[in-house]
């Protein structure tokens, strides 16, 4: 072991040409890396790998990828809402958002719209809010509240208004958008009704709050945001740094090292991810602070394998046998912190969360890949500089790291003595700290929350908290996955059972808002009823296959089949 060391030593030194080279390449590798980075993750890689809920949604990716599914998004209205301007208002918007074409083509075919203001105008029997007064909103109001027959009106619009924490009152709207591969993205119909939205002026304040917003807010957290943080990190390690080393040459290298290793990290995510190797998931906001633990754990490296050169320099070496033993004496006890930090992150392998895990695999990288950058770059680049500067006959002084602080030597000396020679104090002061903060520990909340994937000053958060407190929550879409046999009797009528009992707000469960959006019995019914509207989708040879595959006890699974297969 020690051969192999001496060798790598000797190699950067005595061969630094051949060993900035080497970087160049690898760099060069890595960069390349970073192109095939696959975009960031959702909420999904927070969901254990063997979870009902992973496999239910890789399920519908890979066989329900091509059809549609329904989203919701939620219109927040701030203010006075039961006012006539209010009313009017949020009709302007919604009619606003439902006449843009890219939103229009997303449209839910029934219950795409629901709101205060359909729901007023509806009691009022009006189409529009001009001419309507106060007093007639309020006899309206005091129907929905006492009429028996307009109790589905009331449960309505009881989860449509509120009043938030600061006594605001509130108001919102849902739309429901429905994705199908023919008609366009639904992701940018959400993102569309948001700018809509941004757009309005009025007595109301409105916001638009959906999954597109939310991941954009993950995004712009996980993208723009942590690049400025990172860019602040570099600015501040930076100061440090020269305050410690007191040269610019060492602040560079320093500086150039951090580039490297960021620069490797990306690179190395970018081949493990799911464009390249696909031995990890996408980046998720876990893995976007890695950077910053990559640039702590670097700059420590860096200043060890100064400060060990330096003390070889100062004792009257020369500079390319200084770095040699300087590197040697910092390899042994570097690569053993790094391989203990690295198994230790590696742990999260056993996490059934796919982001905890890839959290690990890329931290764990960077460690490595970072204390490889600091004891190659610097070493060769500090053999170069300083080794022509002593064949010039120039022999500079640098100032061990230990001094680079007035005083910080002889505290620290002060300090072990302090130790040394009265060690229980010091002992006791250590057990009572890790009694307290061991008992704060108990009082971590390990919930996860949606919110926790988003900065703290947040639109969405906010949205979030205000829906919580003035309606309760958020109004949400569920999908449900029947794993079954559809040609079997059983089956079959169940799903026929399924949308009846949510078309009956007596048998609904507790809390769902309306019937069911889309799903196979309800497309079958289209097409086997006779309605007689302009979008009927009515027709006879279905209609009549299906009464002689459902005519007997047992559905004939035979018939069942054929339609289908017609059906589709």
């Amino acid at each position: 072991m020690g051969r192999i060391i001496d060798a790598l030593s000797w190699l950067v030194t005595v061969r630094p040409i051949a060993t900035l080279s080497a970087l160049f390449v690898a760099t060069i590798f890595f960069a390349a890396g970073i192109a095939q980075l696959a975009p960031p993750s959702t909420d999904e890689s927070f969901l254990p790998q063997d979870s009902e809920i992973t496999k239910a949604l890789e399920d519908l990716e890979t066989f329900f990828s091509d059809s549609a599914s329904v989203t919701l998004v939620t219109l927040l209205f701030r203010g006075e809402a039961l006012t006539p301007e209010g009313l009017a208002q949020m009709d302007r918007v919604i009619e606003r958002v439902l006449a843009d074409p890219e939103v229009a083509d997303n449209l839910a075919p029934k219950g795409a719209v629901v709101s205060p203001s359909r729901l007023v105008a509806a009691t009022l029997r009006v189409t529009r809010f001009d001419g309507v007064t106060q007093a007639q909103i309020d006899g309206a109001m005091n129907a929905i509240r006492s009429s028996p027959k307009l109790a589905q009106v009331r449960s309505a619009l009881d989860g449509l208004t509120g009043t938030d924490a600061d006594g605001t009152p509130m108001a919102v709207a849902n739309i429901r958008l429905i994705d199908v591969n023919a008609e366009g993205p639904v992701g940018d119909a959400e993102l569309r009704i948001y700018e809509l939205v941004k757009q309005e002026k009025g007595p109301l304040s409105v916001r638009s709050l959906s999954q597109s917003v939310f991941d954009e807010e993950q995004k712009e957290a996980t993208g723009p945001r942590a690049r400025r943080l990172l860019g602040l990190a570099l600015v501040v390690i930076a100061a440090v740094t020269f305050l410690f080393m007191r040269t610019i040459s060492d602040l560079l290298l320093t500086l150039g090292g951090l580039a490297l290793a960021l620069i490797w990290t990306t690179g190395a995510q970018g081949w493990l991810g799911p464009n390249a190797l696909g031995l990890i998931g996408p980046p998720s906001p876990l893995t976007s602070v890695v950077p910053l633990i990559v640039i702590g754990l670097a700059v420590d490296y860096s200043i060890q394998t100064v400060a060990l050169y330096r003390e070889q320099t100062n004792s009257g070496i020369s500079a390319r046998n200084a770095g040699r033993i300087g590197l040697r004496n910092a390899i042994v006890p570097l690569s053993l912190a790094a391989i203990t930090t690295i198994i230790s992150f590696f742990t999260t392998l056993l996490s059934p969360f796919p982001a905890i895990a890839d959290f690990g695999v890329v931290t764990g990288l960077g460690v490595g890949l970072s204390l490889i950058a600091m004891l190659t770059l610097i070493p060769a680049v500090r053999a170069i500089i300083d080794g022509r500067r002593e064949d010039r006959g120039i022999v500079a002084a640098h100032r061990p790291i230990s001094q680079s602080l007035p005083g910080i030597q002889q505290a620290a000396e002060m300090f072990g003595r302090a130790v040394t020679r009265r060690p229980m104090p010091f002992l006791l002061s250590v057990v009572l700290i890790t009694i307290g903060l061991g008992y704060a520990a108990t009082r971590i909340d390990t919930a996860f929350s949606r919110q926790d994937l988003l900065p703290r000053d947040s639109e969405v958060i906010e949205d979030l908290r205000t829906l919580e407190t003035a309606l309760g929550g958020s109004t949400e879409v569920v999908n449900v996955l029947i794993n079954a046999e559809l040609t079997e009797t059983r089956t079959f009528l169940n799903l026929w059972d399924f949308m009846a009992a949510f078309q009956d707000e007596g048998q609904r469960p507790a809390g769902v808002e309306s019937d069911i959006s889309l799903s196979f019995s309800q497309i079958a019914s289209d097409w086997i009823t006779d309605d007689g509207g302009p979008q009927d989708k009515y027709d006879p040879e279905l209609a009549t296959l299906f009464q002689r595959a459902t005519a007997g006890l047992r559905i004939d699974e035979i018939l069942i089949q054929e339609f289908i297969d017609r059906l589709e």
